[in-house]
């Protein structure tokens, strides 16, 4: 069997990798002994599989900074007069997106989605924690409009609670697809609730902590994605996995390539696929297309390893960022070089293909994590992301709003907040000209609504 250029290029970097790490994926640790096992690809983990090691979490760790990268620590001068290599002008990008409601703090501190209870409408935005992998929805209860800035200490909460320190919110965030809520408990049990309410039964075992992503599918069936640990003869290995409405999960990942991070989106009548393999060595990125055949099963395209970057961490993530109609795009925040780092924009076309140009966006520097997110569905699309406010190391950092182009530019519009460090960003379109904001820091969980325009 041949493989294209960069897919043997890859397989073998990964393979290397591996027997350098003796894991395939970065900080794996042991897997759990039921729902996987070590022959095949086709076993797919299980809700027994819930002790797995626990990635990364705000519930152990809120107010920490996050720490500059250090493969971008020291960012060339000669790299300072490119796209967004130096701190724009506060006052310029103020005026890109006018504060209208907020910063309102929340009574939860965590990852927050951002859900409109009428997607024809897509008006008021409502908030939707995760508490120990029960649903949780809260209401803004906005008073006045507040002036631009940092949160201020004073910011009232939401109609959910009354006042004092905010309770803390577990993590991944829950996940919306059609009229199912899905979150993830402590334990990595992943459950599919009706949104009204009652219960639901496990489908999935994911690595505790770690993201999970769903999408409607036509015909009424939705699809999650989620990553879970697996025994193999090469040791632990971390994997993305697809569930098809309540059945059986099934390998999203190909055989040998591990998963830090996967998400989905809404792709020409079906979904698109996207997971990072970030190792030591080598930062794969691969994207698939995914439908349902004319029996209703879960039919898989071909795989693509559509970008490689430079040497990733295990909390590194991204985002799929889609128009009204039009490409997709895998925004990434990655080294460029042994000398920059900033915001990856690959661009998918009809298919996935393997290795596909980049436009980059660069940071004043690197920073680990570096929280993305993006609209799906609705055009122009928007990003939110967040980036040192300089080059200097230990540098405040800026949640900043932006627009991409068509060919996968990215158009800053303003800072919305400045921080020590932020763990979390969600962003969403209505349809009345705004854009909805959270996000989360040492201080707390917050929500903004903006103007999309000037």
């Amino acid at each position: 069997m041949s493989y294209p250029p960069l897919r043997a290029r890859v397989l073998v970097l990964a393979a290397l990798a591996a027997c350098r790490d003796g894991s395939g994926a970065p900080g794996a640790g042991p897997a759990p002994d039921a729902g996987v096992v070590a022959q095949g690809p086709s076993v797919a983990p299980t809700a027994s599989a819930a002790s797995a090691p626990s990635a990364p979490s705000l519930d152990a760790e809120v107010a920490d900074a996050a720490a500059p990268d250090a493969a971008a620590a020291d960012a060339a001068a000669s790299d300072a007069a490119a796209p967004d290599a130096a701190a724009p002008d506060a006052a310029a990008l103020g005026a890109g997106c006018k504060l209208r409601r907020g910063p309102l703090s929340l009574s939860l501190r965590g990852p927050a989605l951002l859900w409109s209870p009428d997607e024809a409408e897509r008006a008021d935005f409502r908030v939707i924690f995760n508490r120990d992998g029960v649903a949780q929805h809260v209401a803004p209860s906005f008073g006045g409009l507040t002036a631009p800035g940092s949160p201020p200490a004073e910011a009232a909460t939401d109609a959910g609670d009354g006042s004092g320190d905010p309770a803390r919110a577990s993590w991944p965030a829950c996940v919306v697809a059609s009229r199912f809520v899905y979150c993830m408990d402590h334990g990595g049990t992943i459950r599919r609730t009706p949104l009204g309410g009652g219960e639901g039964p496990p489908i999935g075992a994911g690595r505790r902590g770690t993201g999970i992503s769903a999408v409607a599918l036509p015909g009424g069936h939705t699809l999650l994605a989620f990553l879970s640990d697996r025994k193999t003869t090469e040791g632990a290995v971390t994997q993305a996995f697809a569930v098809l409405d309540d059945g059986a999960a099934v390998p999203l990942s190909e055989e040998g390539s591990g998963a830090t991070f996967v998400a989905l989106s809404p792709w020409k009548g079906g979904a698109l696929a996207m997971y990072i393999d970030a190792r030591s060595a080598l930062t794969p990125v691969h994207a698939r297309t995914l439908g349902l055949t004319a029996e209703g099963k879960l039919e898989l395209g071909p795989d693509a390893v559509v970008f490689v970057g430079d040497a990733g961490e295990s909390r590194m993530g991204g985002a799929l960022a889609i128009g009204a109609s039009g490409p997709a795009y895998v925004l990434l925040p990655a080294a460029k070089d042994i000398s920059a780092f900033g915001m990856a924009a690959i661009r998918v076309d009809e298919a996935p293909r393997d290795d596909m140009p980049a436009v980059w966006s660069l940071y004043p520097n690197g920073l680990s994590p570096a929280p993305i997110a993006a609209t799906q569905g609705v055009s122009p699309i928007h990003v939110a992301r967040v980036r040192p406010v300089s080059r200097e190391p230990g540098a405040r950092h800026a949640l900043e709003l932006g627009q991409l182009d068509g060919e996968g530019r990215f158009h800053a519009r303003c800072v919305a907040v400045e921080g020590k460090s932020f763990k979390h960003v969600a962003i969403e379109a209505d349809r009345g000209g705004s854009l909805w904001i959270a996000y989360t820091n040492a201080a707390g969980t917050f929500i903004e609504q903006r103007a999309a325009g000037p």
